[in-house]
């Protein structure tokens, strides 16, 4: 059965929707020896770099971040080798930044005019490596493609022979590229209502495509989406198969006169603009999650099960449709840890 998150070249595909709201068009994925680069649909940028082809060593992962216009850059860095002291990173064995390690995810965090003059190192470098201020190795990494990385956001960003370039400076002036992320209005659905009973759950069910592809790993749903024109609402997610990693649930939506007689149709999504073929106008979601607080329909595909490729989309409900608030895609599978982001959209909530 075919996912709505597997589909070839994801993050090159241009999606129209028949709405006065920006369609969906997801950044393109860079990907030139040991790096990739990600722009969303604001210009905000990341550079990342990955393992080596092969390679299934644990060397430090940099991501280097830096939004559209006049936004200031930043580089995290992960390793293994935690000592919570000091560290030093050298670039071509000169010393490129130093600080103190931080608490969490990443203890290397450097931003402003520190994370662009380390930036340009990387830039410059074959390969990087991080002590701990007395010579005690703590990671280290070949930095193959760095500059083509960011020679690409550079070029996006229209900052390619300025002063303000990450790589190749120049002495040109450009206009700073400033985009505003799209708006959503989301419905705002207040005080729950009544949900449908086990047997029109089940009805639901065994009139779909996913009665003969249950998953063992998730059950089936229902949330209320509150009321609107004299009809309470409801989100059904059907149980319709699973993998080794990911479990698929075709998404339904409810109304009702009374909270006692339903009817479901397949939800709408503003992306994937069409539903997933053979499932009758339903549209399939791995992993997917209500949360309630902040009425957010969150989903996720593994691409296998290290984590460190697939996509995920996160989506709110308009009262009418789900309409994509955020997608995250990693293409190639070489120890991302993070998947950036590739689309982004401000949410706005009404009653």
């Amino acid at each position: 059965m075919s996912l709505s998150f597997v589909r070839a070249a994801l993050a090159a595909m241009v999606i129209s929707v028949p709405l006065a709201a920006s369609p969906v068009k997801l950044g393109e994925q860079f990907f030139h020896k040991d790096w990739s680069a990600v722009c969303d649909n604001s210009l905000a940028c990341e550079a990342i770099s990955l393992m080596p082809d092969g390679d299934a060593g644990e060397g430090p992962q940099i991501v280097i971040r830096r939004g559209s216009g006049d936004a200031a850059v930043s580089v995290r860095i992960q390793f293994a080798e935690l000592t919570g002291g000091r560290y030093r990173v050298l670039v071509g064995g000169r010393v490129a930044a130093s600080g103190t390690q931080a608490a969490g995810d990443w203890p290397i965090m450097v931003d402003g005019d520190a994370a662009l003059k380390l930036v340009r190192a990387i830039a410059r470098g074959r390969t990087l490596s991080i002590d701990d201020g007395n010579g005690v190795l703590l990671g280290k990494r070949e930095l193959a493609g760095s500059a083509a990385a960011l020679n690409r956001i550079d070029a996006i960003q229209n900052r390619a022979g300025t002063r303000q370039a990450l790589s190749a400076t120049g002495r040109r002036v450009k206009p700073l590229k400033l985009v505003p992320l799209p708006v959503v209005e989301a419905k705002r659905i207040g005080k729950q209502g009544p949900l449908p009973d086990a047997a029109t759950i089940v009805g639901v069910v065994e009139g779909s495509r996913c009665a003969t592809e249950p998953s063992a790993v998730t059950e089936n749903s229902a949330v209320s989406l509150g009321r609107a024109d004299g009809e309470r609402r409801a989100l059904l997610l059907v149980s319709c198969g699973s993998g080794a990693y990911n479990a698929a649930s075709a998404v339904y939506f409810g109304t009702s006169t009374d909270g006692k007689r339903w009817d479901f149709v397949p939800a709408r999504f503003d992306y994937p603009e069409k539903p997933d073929e053979g499932m009758n106008g339903a549209t399939l979601l791995s992993n997917v999650a209500w949360d309630a607080s902040r009425q957010q329909l969150d989903a996720f595909h593994k691409g296998r099960g290290l984590g460190d490729c697939g996509q995920a989309q996160s989506y709110v409900w308009d009262g009418a449709m789900f309409r994509l608030i955020e997608a995250r895609a990693m293409d190639q599978c070489r120890g991302v840890a993070e998947w950036p982001v590739v689309w982004r959209a401000r949410v706005e909530y009404r009653d």
